[in-house]
């Protein structure tokens, strides 16, 4: 059975954004009987960060250009086969307990029809379909073309199960069950596509929904895409030098659709002696108390 636990990565001493909080919150609210743990750069008991930059040349790579999400990426495949657990992204907010999920050696939500989406991901520890991934980070990523996680994910789907197995008739039904993953319709976790993040989507979250998933998008930089579209075409001097005239050129950067600013408001509210903060998403208002 996969451990109730929750691991999350943050840089450490790095303050948190309103819509971060609101996710974390969803967690302590909804997932009462898990552990909740943040991975961060003093980290030493289920992640020893300072460890895997000297053990892992493609984690040290993407560490010191500051490309968190794919030191993300490698940070949930190591601590979740290590430990076994489930790893949230911090832009995921859950709905209601996962514990009927934790049977499974391990779980991922389908996104579309020929993509997974990790960004909540389960797994007993050990589990052998993230060994190929974390043996992939070793030593093969700097041979291919691959290097987003989803694609990983799709790539070694199709290895073990095949192609034809892999091709999603039904995104919103069927729940995949294969030796060692099972993959949830699109309702279960990943309810809704960066695409289609609108009020009138929040119909899409039924009864079934387990997570939400809101895309921050915050890797979306094109430096970072040139750098890993090319990590197996050229040295990594010739990439620095190359992504610096990219970043350059693009002034202000690529200025990725930050759809937390624009769903998320929280703010405080004093009634006497209490202090509440107030949370809205689409016009919902959640109530918390706050300690004075």
């Amino acid at each position: 059975m996969i451990p109730k636990r929750i691991f999350y990565v943050w840089g450490a001493n790095e303050p948190k954004g309103k819509a971060e909080l609101m996710c974390l919150f969803s967690w302590f609210q909804n997932l009462k009987d898990f552990e909740i743990i943040e991975i961060n750069d003093n980290s030493t008991e289920y992640f020893n960060f300072q460890e895997e930059l000297k053990n892992n040349k493609w984690f040290k790579t993407v560490y010191d250009r500051k490309m968190w999400a794919y030191v993300a990426d490698y940070i949930r495949i190591k601590t979740l086969y290590d430990n076994g657990g489930v790893y949230f992204d911090t832009d995921v907010m859950a709905i209601k307990d996962l514990t009927p999920l934790l049977d499974n050696p391990a779980f991922v939500g389908i996104q579309s029809y020929d993509r997974t989406e990790p960004a909540i991901l389960g797994a007993e520890k050990g589990n052998p379909f993230l060994k190929q991934m974390l043996d992939f980070y070793n030593d093969e990523i700097w041979h291919s073309s691959l290097y987003k996680c989803p694609d990983l994910f799709k790539h070694f789907l199709e290895l073990n199960y095949g192609k034809q197995e892999y091709d999603f008739d039904n995104i919103d039904d069927e729940v995949r069950q294969y030796k060692d993953i099972t993959l949830y319709p699109r309702k279960y976790l990943i309810p809704f596509s960066p695409a289609q993040i609108r009020k009138e989507d929040i119909r899409k979250i039924s009864e079934d929904t387990y997570t939400i998933h809101w895309y921050k998008g915050s890797w979306s930089k094109p430096e970072i895409f040139y750098f890993l579209e090319n990590k197996n075409k050229y040295n990594l001097s010739y990439l620095d030098e190359k992504c610096k005239q990219i970043k350059t050129k693009s002034e202000k950067g690529f200025q990725y659709n930050n759809i937390f600013e624009r769903i998320f408001s929280i703010k405080d509210s004093y009634k006497k002696s209490k202090k509440y903060r107030i949370f809205t998403i689409f016009g919902i208002q959640i109530k918390h108390s706050v300690k004075l």
